[in-house]
């Protein structure tokens, strides 16, 4: 398999910290645009830093994807949240973040980026020079984001005149002056506040940054992968290790299957990242009790649509996107979202949608109860040739019946 793997993580973070950026079906841009600013105040002050800073802007909310509504409703609300799982979202993001192959620095900086030049920020209350200088400008472009959303800031000066409140309190006074240098140019004033400006000027900053490294030798893309299946998963109760256990069974599947080591490996990712489009989908939607009305279904069905697009930001993710994305197709072609049907779906889908339709089952779910293995498969045989491929169930009954659930 052709895989640039530097290439792969760094466009992975970028595709991440998008759908991270979601909320009730809105493109919130947070960690984009927080990437921009920060890449801008560390050309000035830190060069030498420039580039952790912004792989630390744009994950800077990893750690946030467990809570209950978006972490800027949270922001917003109070300077100083009371909300525990915001005030330990630098912990957990830097422990995720320091998962992947290296980013250790990153993760450092993420830890640290709440914190306060006064030492009244969380959650370790250091101060002035114990917080990393990089850290400081994640945390101040955090901020601008936050202002840049706040009522009663339309305009550049509005800006400055509320960071000048934080001087030697939130911010030094250098980092304060050195962001304002950076705000009195207008145009990119204007570019911040513009949705298509920002996924442009993105863009051009991101090439400009260049790539974090990543070291040869081990399963960068494979971790990478896990650790954000992990993310897609925490943002519903009821679907933690979902993603994991959906993957380890197409690998298992696809391994009885006898296919090759690149098909089975891009299976397994497909199977970690599948539901990634749910993060953009509306939590009340995902996680309703009862039955779905025809326009919510619409709804839900619109986060396929969302996977194909996040994961068609991966340059070398070509199969494993056709994947991800198709496995809601039918074997009978009533499935969507393009109604392929047989050998026009990917094998690979076709192991998903088994593997899914069974770990759906044998979790439990808002709606109903967990069933038993065997009636788990005896839904699946029922529906054999109209919902499932005949030929990838016959070698999956043997591995879903006797698979022992070890994790999740």
């Amino acid at each position: 398999m052709e895989l640039n793997v530097t290439r792969t993580i760094n466009e992975l973070i970028s595709a991440v910290s998008l759908v991270i950026d979601i909320d009730e079906g809105v493109r919130l841009y947070r960690g984009w645009r927080a990437s921009i600013l920060g890449a801008e105040i560390a050309k000035t002050i830190l060069p030498e830093e420039r580039k952790n800073v912004f792989y630390g802007c744009l994950l800077q909310d990893i750690g946030a994807m467990g809570l209950p509504k978006h972490i800027i409703y949270y922001l917003l609300k109070e300077e100083m949240p009371q909300e525990p799982a915001v005030l330990v979202h630098p912990l957990s993001g830097a422990e995720i973040v320091s998962q992947i192959p290296n980013l250790e620095t990153v993760a450092k900086l993420i830890l640290n980026h709440h914190e306060w030049y006064n030492g009244k920020g969380y959650p370790l209350g250091r101060q002035q020079n114990s917080i990393p200088k990089a850290a400081q400008i994640i945390s101040i472009a955090d901020e601008i984001d936050i202002l840049l959303r706040a009522d009663g800031i339309g305009k550049a000066q509005e800006l400055i005149d509320a960071l000048d409140l934080r001087r030697n309190r939130q911010f030094s006074s250098e980092l304060v002056d050195c962001a304002k240098s950076v705000l009195n140019n207008g145009v990119l004033f204007s570019q911040l506040k513009e949705q298509n400006s920002i996924i442009k000027l993105f863009q051009k900053v991101r090439d400009e940054i260049g790539e974090i490294p990543i070291p040869t030798g081990v399963d960068a893309v494979g971790i990478a992968c896990e650790v954000f299946s992990q993310l897609i998963d925490a943002k519903h109760h009821y679907t933690i290790g979902h993603s994991n256990r959906v993957s380890r069974y197409c690998l298992l599947i696809a391994l009885a299957l006898n296919l090759s080591h690149d098909e089975v490996t891009n299976i397994k990712w497909a199977g970690l990242l599948h539901d990634i489009g749910k993060l953009g989908v509306s939590t009340k939607l995902l996680d309703k009790p009862g039955s779905l009305t025809p326009e919510e279904y619409e709804q839900i069905k619109q986060h396929i649509i969302y996977t194909k697009e996040i994961l068609g930001t991966i340059t070398d993710f070509r199969e494993i996107t056709l994947i991800a994305s198709s496995e809601h197709e039918r074997y009978d072609g009533k499935g969507y979202p393009q109604g392929l049907r047989a050998g026009q779906i990917p094998l690979g889908a076709r192991i998903i949608a088994i593997a899914d339709a069974f770990d759906a089952m044998t979790s439990d779910r808002t709606y109903r109860k967990a069933v038993s293995v065997s009636a788990a498969c005896g839904d699946i045989e029922k529906n054999i040739g109209t919902q499932f491929d005949p030929a990838v169930a016959r070698e999956a009954f043997p591995v879903l019946r006797n698979f022992i659930l070890t994790a999740g």
